[in-house]
């Protein structure tokens, strides 16, 4: 308790410099009121205020919303929505409601998800309208906060159009506009992602050192563009930025599974820093158990059953705990730390180079290189202790390869599995074999019920809901 009131003290701390550019409130169409400009010209004429602002946005990111390791992030509820988790909770829990497909348009989750990543977004905006408005700050900072708003703009519009379908892509402050703002297709979604990265990479530094890689790179952006050419099935584009990426000697892969998730790891990509010098990832508290049985999530014994013989993932990345009738269950374990500890060992990766091999693997099976392809996946094998793939001219048993293989390496990992069902267009077929409740317009979260009150520009409501 004590821990977490700290927390939340310097949380709010860190906050109050960006959160005094607007007035924020629950909802997402009520964010952005009128900023208070004195409070404005403060900030931003002076690179440490300037970039306390932006610090504030990542003390946001890590503790709620999509990108948060905690509870309230994507991770548990994503993967207990899907074929990962099982849910032990009760019955009104975040997580429960997920897993008995029990979500609904006024679902209390749902609307604080919207809310927040709106909220997040507005936030983020102000600081870019304020450094691009500024004539005091070095153009040193300028850049670099210029570059990591795009950046944290897009990543966050990504993940509500895969979860949400049609959204707002909101890039302004101005209240008029926000409070009435329609929403548009997530393929146009995707293409005002690309924009913003597209300006935030001459922006962003080109890579940061191994252990610091808490702030946006352009290699970050390169993975980020990879993961939307992913999406739109565009394959040039997905082998052109996932290259980039691979290319770069500073990320490679850990030969040791136990190192990928550490802060010195050279896979890791964009992390997020804990909130103090002792703590670690929140995804320790969230699914290692102390005991048996779970009290909130724990993997599917299907899942379990996924894995090859002599899968080191299995291993390293996967705990168990056995309770008083001998019963064992599963947990996710690719974080060993819990979050508060006497030394900082474990951030929170949310972008890695093995995505990358993934997606380049892909790139190449569709691009009919079907030996590059296996290459790249024998890469993700090898180093879990699998043996290689053979040269497969089958382009289906090669798809079904990559698709296992994604599963295997990226379970529970802000929602991978959810968005991978719907690209790969089996999301359908493979809950109805999980989950008999399962329907179509499940691919889709609904649109929260307060914000199209509000808001009827934002109609019509998904499908089914």
């Amino acid at each position: 308790m004590k821990n977490t009131l700290i927390k939340h003290i310097i949380l709010l701390c860190l906050l109050i410099v960006s959160l005094l550019l607007c007035k924020s409130c629950d909802s997402f169409t009520d964010v952005g009121l009128p900023k208070n400009q004195i409070t404005r010209e403060v900030v931003f004429k002076d690179d440490q205020l300037a970039k306390s602002a932006m610090a504030g946005i990542y003390r946001s990111l890590e503790d709620q919303g999509f990108l948060s390791g905690s509870s309230s992030g994507a991770q548990p509820i994503l993967g207990a929505y899907v074929d990962e988790l099982q849910s032990y909770g009760a019955a009104t829990s975040d997580a429960a409601i997920f897993y008995q497909l029990a979500q609904m348009a006024n679902t209390a989750k749902i609307k604080n998800l919207w809310a927040i990543t709106y909220t997040q977004i507005y936030n983020i905006n102000a600081v870019i309208e304020g450094v691009e408005s500024s004539d005091g700050l070095s153009s040193e900072i300028k850049n670099r906060l210029k570059g990591e708003g795009l950046f944290l703009r897009a990543i966050l519009h990504l993940y509500l159009a895969q979860t949400f379908g049609s959204v707002p892509y909101v890039n302004s402050t101005d209240y008029h506009v926000n409070q009435s703002i329609g929403k548009i297709s997530a393929g146009q979604v995707f293409e005002r992602c690309r924009a913003d990265l597209d300006a935030a990479k001459s922006l962003l530094p080109a890579t940061l050192p191994v252990g610091n890689r808490v702030y946006p790179t352009k290699m970050a952006a390169y993975a980020v563009l990879a993961r939307i050419a992913y999406y739109e099935k565009n394959w040039d584009s997905a082998l052109q930025y996932s290259s980039q990426v691979i290319a770069d000697v500073q990320y490679k892969m850990e030969s040791d599974l136990n190192k990928v998730f550490l802060k010195d790891s050279s896979g890791s990509i964009w992390h997020l820093l804990p909130f103090a010098a002792t703590y670690n990832a929140m995804q320790g508290n969230v699914f290692i158990l102390n005991s048996a049985p779970p009290t909130n999530v724990a993997l599917r014994q299907d899942f379990i059953d996924g894995f090859e013989s002599g899968d080191g993932r299995k291993s390293a990345w996967i705990g168990q705990k056995t309770d008083a009738q001998n019963k064992t269950y599963y947990y996710p374990f690719k974080y060993k730390q819990y979050y508060t500890s006497p030394t900082s060992l474990e951030y929170s990766v949310v972008l890695r180079v093995e995505e990358l091999y993934l997606i380049r693997a892909e790139a190449y099976l569709n691009k009919g290189q079907y030996d590059l392809a296996v290459a790249d996946l024998n890469k993700i094998r090898n180093r879990a202790g699998l043996t290689s793939l053979a040269n497969v001219s089958d382009q289906n048993t090669l798809m079904n390869a990559l698709i296992k293989e994604r599963r295997s390496e990226l379970f529970t990992e802000f929602g991978h599995r959810f968005y991978d069902l719907k690209h790969y267009n089996i999301a359908d077929v493979t809950m109805l074999s999980k989950k008999a409740g399962w329907k179509p317009h499940f691919k889709l979260l609904p649109l929260p019920e307060s914000e199209l009150l509000l808001n009827p520009n934002l109609n019509p409501q998904n499908d089914g809901y």
